[in-house]
């Protein structure tokens, strides 16, 4: 069988392996901004974002409005995409084994790739990430061809990396990475220049995104402060997701290697730990450094697109390990030690703040009728009316303003209920969502609903919030 076919029947293998049961989880917030703006026409989206927010997802967002419209905006979709973004990674990183010349260690390193808990958890998050690794690793593929071709290769990494630097910003500071790698390798350095050019062309066709993407950058402060650098965050938390016994498991092997850099070198090409340091060690050292002086652009999970290179690199330290015993052991036992975050992933609450929109628009569906108005508390549980929509058909919305494309946000503008006497008046019953367990009473707009003649008929706490059933008394006015 051909090196490339099998490079693509691993990556089909790697993108089930992602999509198994990425459906469980609930969406969180990241993933219902992704759904919201894939509703949008591409005539909404774009004055959506480069005026307001998320410019630096606009190529990814319309991307998914597309794949959307033909698969629809539940979690198996949504997650698909991404899935299958997690195969084309795979696939390329694969064949840049090919190219330089190793292609059974290029299939052993996308098999790791594969399996990394970082790849693993993209593949289960309706974002961008899955795909910026694809674009990283057909970047570097389209390289190695240039650099023997020649001619309109140096076009295609040009345009590969404009798309990736549209999608994803930090993709951009693999300009670096490349020039070093080919100033680095000996015969490589007189493709310097064209290798400028093309990342230069890039550069300025993604030029519009890269500011408007610089003039939004307060969308990110809640990333925190500079001092945020952990053990955890910076050497753990990039590939290991949140698996501390994966990523220890990959320091030693790394360590091991550069130990036995003499047997690696002898079954690794020099190319092969060049390219994996570059695209792993650049990217994580200027990303760092921005966030130091400047700032704070670093969190773990926007690293995603240096993962093939660290798989590379895990793979080359397995392989300087030299005994087979001891390289399938250790095989072994990284494989071992990525189950559980795997399984983890794949938890109904597995996402960030333990989301539980799903059951919040499941309950809402439950215990709510066609005409009945819906109210949520300040919180997330709002963002489950965009995730599951058609658990909401038929209610009112009673505390809404104006939706988010008109509020240059990706939340709604919303009054307090007690400005809305008129929108009340009718409404024999009303939902009502918020945060926590605490008793519907508490709730500040429970008062209004008490004022307007509405008594609680009814509390169904979900995981991590509260649906409470107000209902009209029949001698109210």
């Amino acid at each position: 069988m051909p090196a490339a076919a099998r490079a693509w029947i691993l990556g089909a293998l790697a993108a089930v392996l992602s999509f198994a049961f990425s459906w469980v989880p609930s969406y969180w917030s990241d993933e219902v901004a992704s759904v919201r703006a894939s509703r949008l026409a591409p005539a909404e989206l774009l004055p959506f974002t480069m005026r307001h927010v998320d410019a630096g997802h606009t190529v990814y967002y319309v991307a998914l409005h597309y794949w959307s419209g033909l698969f629809g905006f539940g979690e198996p979709a949504m997650r698909g995409f991404s899935a299958i973004g997690v195969g084309v990674a795979v696939a390329f990183a694969a064949l840049i084994g090919q190219r330089l010349g190793r292609p059974r260690l290029g299939l052993f390193a996308a098999a790791l790739l594969a399996v990394m808990p970082r790849m693993t958890w993209a593949g289960t998050e309706a974002r961008s990430y899955a795909w910026t690794a694809a674009l990283a690793a057909a970047a570097w593929l389209l390289l190695l061809i240039a650099l023997d071709r020649g001619g309109w290769w140096w076009v295609a990494l040009g345009a590969v990396a404009a798309i990736g630097v549209a999608t994803f910003l930090l993709v951009s500071t693999l300009l670096l990475a490349q020039l070093l790698y080919a100033l680095v390798v000996p015969g490589r350095r007189r493709a310097w220049l064209p290798l400028l050019a093309a990342w230069l062309a890039a550069l300025a066709a993604a030029a519009p995104v890269l500011y408007l993407g610089w003039r939004e950058r307060a969308q990110i402060a809640w990333i925190g402060p500079k001092n945020a650098f952990t053990p955890w965050t910076v050497l753990a938390e990039p590939s290991g997701e949140t698996s501390w016994a994966y990523s220890f498991a990959v320091w030693v092997l790394l360590a091991a290697g550069a130990f036995r850099w003499r047997h690696a070198l002898r079954r690794v090409c020099p190319e092969w730990l060049l390219l994996a340091g570059c695209w792993v060690v650049v990217p994580f050292t200027l990303t760092i450094a921005v966030s130091l002086v400047g700032d704070p652009v670093f969190t773990s999970r926007y690293l995603t697109f240096a993962m093939p290179g660290l798989a590379m690199a895990v793979a080359a330290a397995l392989a300087a390990l030299g005994a087979r015993r001891l390289v399938a052991g250790a095989t072994i036992t990284l494989l071992a030690v990525s189950v559980p975050a795997y399984i983890g992933q794949r938890q109904p609450f597995a996402k960030p703040r333990e989301s539980d929109l799903r059951l919040v628009a499941e309950t809402v569906r439950d215990h709510a009728r066609p005409g009945d108005a819906i109210l949520f508390a300040p919180g997330l549980a709002r963002e489950s009316l965009y995730a599951y929509p058609q658990d909401y058909d038929g209610l009112v919305d009673v505390a809404l303003q104006a939706r988010f494309p008109v509020s240059g946000r990706f939340q709604d503008t919303t009054v307090p209920l007690s400005e809305r006497s008129l929108q009340l008046a009718g409404i024999r019953s009303l939902v009502l969502v918020m945060p926590g367990h605490r008793g519907c009473e508490r709730q500040k707009d429970a008062a209004s609903l008490l004022g307007h003649g509405f008594a609680e008929s009814g509390r169904f706490p979900t995981h991590n919030e509260t649906v409470c059933r107000f209902t009209r008394t029949d001698n109210a006015s």
